[in-house]
């Protein structure tokens, strides 16, 4: 064997080490980033938890019976301040919905989201106010498949369609 040879099969051999060792590193590599994107996904979720949470917290503050009557009976029977409780609530409410959505949290479940969304829409003021609400506006931010799920739960709660204007 002359030298030339040897010297090709010890580049050969180094580089199959070195494929060896680069593939190796990709396997753990892999493994961390699974183990952040975990980590991300928990954080994720308590963030919107918390959040969700100080915002019902706040809204049943504001309301007492006579309030959830008001709600009850449809938005002719709220004045400006009740209106502007209920829209203080729904629109930071909703970005957070839409950011869970986008960002896939549960794995998008219909289940999840839709219950969510009769949340919001368990009153008759909310099922009136609901469709002329800024987020509902074409070209905003609200993901497509979540816009789909909440026209078919304002379908099945207020059986009426609506379409964004």
């Amino acid at each position: 064997m002359e030298l030339i040879e040897i010297a090709q099969l010890v580049t050969g051999i180094a580089t199959l080490i070195v494929a060896s060792v680069l593939i190796w590193q990709m396997f753990i590599q892999k493994r961390t980033l699974d183990i952040a994107h975990r980590d991300a996904d928990s954080s994720i979720s308590l963030d919107a938890i918390s959040h969700r949470a100080n915002l019902n917290m706040w809204f049943s503050d504001k309301c007492d019976q006579e309030f959830i009557d008001k709600l009850n009976n449809g938005l002719d029977s709220l004045n400006n301040k009740d209106k502007e409780i209920i829209t203080t609530w729904l629109m930071p409410s909703i970005t957070i919905l839409n950011t869970e959505y986008r960002l896939g949290r549960l794995d998008r479940s219909p289940f999840y989201y839709k219950a969510s969304i009769r949340r919001f829409l368990r009153y008759k003021a909310f099922q009136e106010i609901f469709p002329s609400m800024p987020f509902m506006k074409p070209g905003t931010a609200l993901h497509p498949n979540l816009v789909s799920l909440i026209k078919e739960v304002y379908l099945d709660i207020s059986g009426k369609k609506f379409e964004l204007s």
